[in-house]
């Protein structure tokens, strides 16, 4: 005869291994409890608070339905995640940068960071078929799916959302027609991103043929959903954002986001409607969280405990004695652990750009029969997004009799291949008056599987400019690239003395190149060129200076190597930005004059909390007497950041050396809008016409500015002085660096 202890260990034992097994606890009189969870943007993290209830009170779950907030929270619990890992992921969300579709600086493709270098404002307009369009959302959501990507890789390989360790669906709405959508099967992660479309601010996803936003259009507590899955009594929380008050709409904004509260608030006391006198309702106060306060996402979290603990008495009747607790919990766990991915057996591209798969799968950089490594596989899709060419990348697990393997998904920007974009600048001073510089760009990309772009700008104001360029890689791999260019620009120079302008040129000049290039990676490019141009100067104000009127022609070879690690090229935190040219003049490459030149610059940032140290160095030195009289080559000084108490172009030579160190300061808060810095620099450097002047008599000078981060780009106003009683206060919109 066994031991009493023995069967009674035994029991247990069979328990929990008939949960692992099976996902669920053995059969019982015990209600089927539903849980349902409502959208409402920010607010949502109180679910997790209710949760950690339910785990402390031992209620089961026996499946979730959820919309938008309510869908992302109940889907992780379903995949096998508690309360308190639910939490920890969400309060770990950088919201500020997952709320956004931009690729960080640093994981962009070395050409799309040169874009900046031209474009101020990146408009993402489209231009096809002679008509223009837009994106279908403010946000396309790529960042926040690979986050919920992330989150629900255990369960990656389950396409039926009945097999999760709890039943779940999310509850969406398709825009075309306006019904409920439930999503019981497909990818976990992708099913809760389209829940939670806010129409307009994000963009739709496609799933099964429809076009899927936010489930609160629809169905904001999907009470009837979580009865037909399995509910004999339910758990409701209701966490939707109430109606304003009517002096609490003051402006567009509110009438437009009280209008969507009202049809959110129509279909969600309806479903209140169907509750019965079992069930249980839940609707914590979360005070003035409102849907897009993510950053106060914590705050909510104890706001949904103390709802729940306000009803732990009528909670209590549906808990589990330990034993049961743990075999339930056992199953839940069984299951997260059975949907873990093994070896990559193959990696299938599915793009319906026109760029070659085989150019994204060397992107990817995930070759078969390697186990499943995640880190790669986020980079590669990093860089994939990187490209700027896709609205979309996105990937998942597909099991098949030859193994697991890896599908990934680049779905192609709708409003592509053809883009329009702006630049927009504008500099003032004391000394040499405003000018502004506006310009229109036209760029064509993946015009052959290679991924060659076509690009066309105009710009019209103070320096005019027509330029086109042709950018062309050379294989698969993608490393090596032929760049030819034209350029027409013409520039007004002035010329002073003691700073006195003197005179004023105009320099015109007509520019053609052809670069072979490699790319090393996202951090720089190396590049052998050869640049014959023509080169007009002509005296519009004052008597002529050091330069006579008149042209000439310019025939060059350079290699020139650049690098930018920066995270942001108008306010950088960390990285460094900089460039080494060599340049050979020769008559026999059709110039009219043989010398050759050196030219470098670098930037190294660092940050400590919000404060940001910049060193920069500048130079350029000539060899052969004949440099000194060519127009072409020359070096300037004068501006923003290039001795700022001098007027911009004041100081003009053939060599020069230049240097500054600076720092800014955040002054705002990490979330607001238009972010705020205050900077300052202390600069020392000078040109010089003749080679034995150089490195002699170097001015000293600095600036103090503010400095606003605007959506028309990076607005600088500041003052700046020098030795010799220069003095500037100037207003520059446009890249500094």
């Amino acid at each position: 005869m066994k031991h009493p202890l023995l069967q009674v260990a035994g029991s247990i034992l069979f328990t929990l291994l008939v949960a692992a097994a099976f996902g669920t606890e053995p059969e019982s009189d015990r209600p089927r409890i539903g849980l349902v969870l409502s959208g409402g943007g920010a607010r949502g993290a109180a679910h997790i608070g209710v949760l950690k209830v339910l785990e402390a009170q031992r209620v089961p779950v026996d499946c979730v339905a959820g919309t938008s907030m309510g869908a992302i929270v109940g889907g992780l619990y379903a995949s096998g995640m508690s309360a308190e890992e639910i939490e920890q992921a969400i309060l770990e969300i950088d919201w500020k940068d997952i709320l956004k579709d931009d690729t960080s600086r640093e994981k962009l493709s070395f050409r799309r960071k040169r874009d900046e270098d031209e474009f101020l404002l990146r408009s993402e307009i489209g231009l096809n078929r002679g008509e223009v369009q837009l994106p279908m959302g403010l946000i396309q959501g790529q960042k926040l799916l690979l986050e919920l990507k992330a989150l629900t890789r255990p369960v990656a390989g389950v396409r039926d959302f009945d097999r999760l360790p709890i039943p779940f669906r999310a509850v969406a709405t398709d825009i075309a027609t306006g019904k409920e959508v439930v999503i019981g099967k497909g990818d976990l992660a992708t099913a809760m991103r389209a829940s939670a479309s806010i129409p307009s601010a994000f963009a739709p996803v496609e799933m099964d043929g429809r076009l899927l936003v936010d489930g609160g259009v629809s169905d904001n507590l999907p009470v009837r959903v979580a009865r037909q899955m399995c509910a004999d009594v339910l758990i409701v929380v209701d966490i939707s954002t109430p109606l304003r008050k009517q002096e609490e709409i003051t402006d567009a904004l509110a009438v437009a986001d009280q209008l969507t509260n009202i049809m959110t608030r129509g279909n969600t006391e309806r479903s209140l409607a169907l509750l019965d006198a079992e069930d249980l309702l839940l609707v914590p106060d979360l005070g003035d969280i409102t849907t897009l306060d993510f950053p106060r996402s914590g705050e909510a979290v104890p706001l949904g405990e103390e709802a729940a603990r306000r009803i732990a008495d009528r909670l209590a009747r549906w808990s589990l004695d330990e034993e049961r607790w743990l075999a339930w919990q056992a199953g839940r766990q069984g299951g997260k652990r059975r949907a873990l991915a093994p070896r990559i057996a193959f990696v299938r591209i599915r793009n319906d750009s026109g760029l070659s798969d085989e150019v994204l799968r060397q992107q990817l950089g995930i070759r078969p029969g390697e186990p499943l490594d995640t880190r790669k596989l986020e980079a590669g899709i990093s860089r994939i997004y990187g490209t700027d060419l896709f609205q979309l990348v996105t990937y998942h697990l597909e099991r098949t009799p030859e193994g697991t393997g890896l599908v990934v998904e680049a779905r192609a920007k709708r409003w592509g291949p053809n883009y329009l974009d702006w630049s927009l600048r504008f500099y003032g001073d004391w000394h040499s008056g405003n000018g502004l510089d506006v310009g229109v760009g036209y760029t064509r990309t993946a015009i052959n599987p290679l991924g060659g772009e076509f690009r066309a700008i105009v710009r019209v104001g103070e320096n005019p400019d027509v330029f086109v360029e042709l950018y062309q890689p050379l294989d698969y791999h993608q490393p090596f690239f032929l760049n030819p260019q034209l350029e027409l620009m013409r520039r007004s120079v002035g010329f002073f003395f003691e700073g006195d302008q003197i005179a004023q040129y105009d320099f015109r000049q007509l520019r053609s190149s052809l670069d072979l290039g490699k790319e090393l990676g996202s951090w720089g490019e190396v590049r052998l060129g050869y640049q014959y141009a023509y080169d007009r100067f002509r005296l519009e104000i004052g008597d002529p200076v050091n330069l006579p009127e008149g042209s000439e022609h310019e025939g060059q070879l350079y290699l020139q190597f650049s690098t930018d690690t920066f995270d942001n090229l108008y306010f950088p935190s960390r990285g460094h930005r900089g460039g080494l040219g060599y340049h050979l003049y020769r008559r026999s490459l059709g110039g009219d004059h043989d010398f050759e030149q050196l030219t470098g610059y670098w930037t190294a940032v660092g940050s400590l909390g919000r404060n940001t140290l910049l060193v920069h160095a500048r130079a350029a030195y000539q060899f052969g007497k004949e440099a000194e009289q060519s127009i072409y080559g020359r070096q300037d000084l004068g501006g923003f950041l290039h001795l700022s108490g001098y007027a911009r172009h004041e100081l003009s030579g053939s060599y020069l050396a230049f240097g500054y160190v600076g720092l800014l300061r955040r002054l705002n808060e990490r979330f607001s809008t238009v972010p705020i810095y205050l900077g300052a620099t202390l600069e020392t450097g000078n040109t010089w016409e003749f080679a034995e002047e150089f490195g002699k008599d170097w001015i000293m000078g600095g600036s103090l500015f503010l400095g606003f981060d605007t959506f028309l780009g990076p607005l600088y106003l500041g003052v700046g002085a020098a030795e010799e009683d220069h003095q500037s206060a100037f207003v520059y919109l446009g890249s500094p660096f």
